[in-house]
């Protein structure tokens, strides 16, 4: 009985997590990805309204906030050092792309907010927030940006290897929420890797 309730509480979030995904895919069909990009950041950031879950998790909070601009530094200050090192091995330079204001609000509005209001504010509140939470929506999260960034698309196996590291990332991004209980600390974190990883590269 008990089993039986705990699967029927995983049920409603893993079907909706589901629909999304298979929403995204249809839509690369038939619509450009920047209009997908929109249309899916407004999905992932209905499903917490309308089910009333993840909202109070938006509450501004200057020490999760704190947090997350410290872990952020600090560990982006060792990913851009690793490719650094790579660049020695490889006799490659570290180089960094310039990107528009455009590009990094949409970062910022339509990838980051929405994806851990969804992730983190919506799935880890249901599955649970805690450590196995953590582990289970980040599994989640980098199987679903394999889904919608390599299946029935034509990109090479770069894109898709990146996709499912993003396994990693998000297991920080669910600790920071798990521990500061603000989902600005994750969005910040989400927002500046993403920028910091577009940004960065070895010519």
């Amino acid at each position: 009985m008990i089993t039986s309730l705990r699967e029927s509480r995983y049920l409603v979030p893993l079907s909706i997590y589901a629909l999304i995904i298979i929403a995204i895919v249809a839509m690369k069909l038939f619509i450009p990805w920047p209009y997908v990009t929109s249309v899916a950041a407004l999905l992932m950031l209905s499903v917490p309204i309308f089910t009333g879950t993840g909202s109070s998790a938006l509450r501004w909070d200057l020490r999760g906030v704190i947090i997350g601009i410290i872990v952020s530094v600090v560990l982006l200050l060792i990913y851009t050092g690793a490719i650094a090192l790579i660049g020695l091995y490889t006799n490659k330079s570290l180089s960094f792309r310039m990107l528009s204001y455009t590009f990094i609000l949409v970062q910022l509005l339509l990838v980051a907010l929405p994806e851990e209001v969804f992730f983190r504010g919506y799935l880890q509140n249901k599955l649970g927030n805690n450590l196995k939470g953590v582990i289970i929506v980040s599994l989640l999260f980098a199987i679903g940006h394999f889904i919608t960034l390599c299946l029935g698309g034509n990109h090479n196996l770069s894109l898709c290897s990146q996709a499912i590291l993003t396994f990693f990332p998000s297991l920080v991004m669910g600790y920071l929420y798990l521990t500061t209980g603000t989902l600005w600390a994750s969005i910040l974190f989400h927002f500046l890797a993403n920028v910091v990883h577009i940004a960065i590269g070895l010519s």
